[in-house]
């Protein structure tokens, strides 16, 4: 699903602050959160809804926190037995993506800036990737006329795909939130900004939620 290397990213990623990376990549995997926690995860990895739900919550904890480094252990039985081949459910790819993100958490540091960098790609790919699928399929999104009309608002040279487009604003505001706060060890809750930029982040994993459902539905 990845793009070429985009060097923009690279470089806005290497001129953030440790904790403002921190919160750039929390917030990546947030957009991707809602499609794990709302559309079930497939019976045979083993992992139940809450591990994954506790996994998230633990990103939002300072490094070295006890319950950080035991986030990721509900994950256990999916990471050392991962399905194997190509799957042909995109809910389950898309799943399997952010999970597999989600394992590499650092518990005893920050992300560095490529780490950060390779959270807010996948962000971005998934969503482009969901643009495409809608695009390829024979029925028209549900909401296809209010994307259209949200495409046609955006200047000259922006994506054309909703989601990608959606998600990209989204990137942007968070980023601008993000940055105001004081660079220090106060988790994304604690602050109103922080509060902001995990709520626009929900409402655009709903989104893709609604997508995926749809796109489950109709069988692709």
């Amino acid at each position: 699903m990845s793009e070429p290397a985009d060097e923009a990213l690279a470089e806005l990623c290497a001129a953030l602050a440790p904790a403002h990376l921190r919160h750039t990549a929390v917030l990546a995997l947030w957009r991707l959160r809602a499609p794990l926690l709302m559309l079930g995860l497939d019976d045979t990895w083993g992992i139940h809804r809450t591990a994954v739900e506790h996994a998230f919550d633990a990103l939002l904890l300072s490094p070295g926190a006890a319950a950080r480094t035991d986030g990721a252990a509900g994950l256990a039985p999916l990471l050392a037995d991962p399905p194997e081949g190509e799957l042909e459910d995109t809910l389950a790819e898309f799943q399997l993506e952010v999970l597999a993100e989600l394992a590499q958490w650092p518990p005893d540091t920050d992300p560095d800036a490529a780490h950060t960098e390779r959270t807010l790609r996948l962000a971005r790919d998934l969503s482009r990737h969901l643009d495409r699928l809608v695009e390829d399929s024979l029925w028209d999104h549900p909401a296809h006329r209010a994307h259209a009309h949200h495409l046609s608002t955006l200047p000259a040279g922006s994506p054309t795909g909703y989601h990608h487009a959606r998600g990209l604003a989204v990137e942007a505001a968070c980023h601008d939130l993000v940055t105001a706060l004081p660079p220090g060890p106060d988790p994304l809750p604690a602050t109103a900004a922080g509060r902001e930029a995990l709520a626009l982040c929900e409402a655009f994993a709903a989104e893709l939620t609604a997508t995926l459902a749809w796109l489950k539905t109709l069988g692709r």
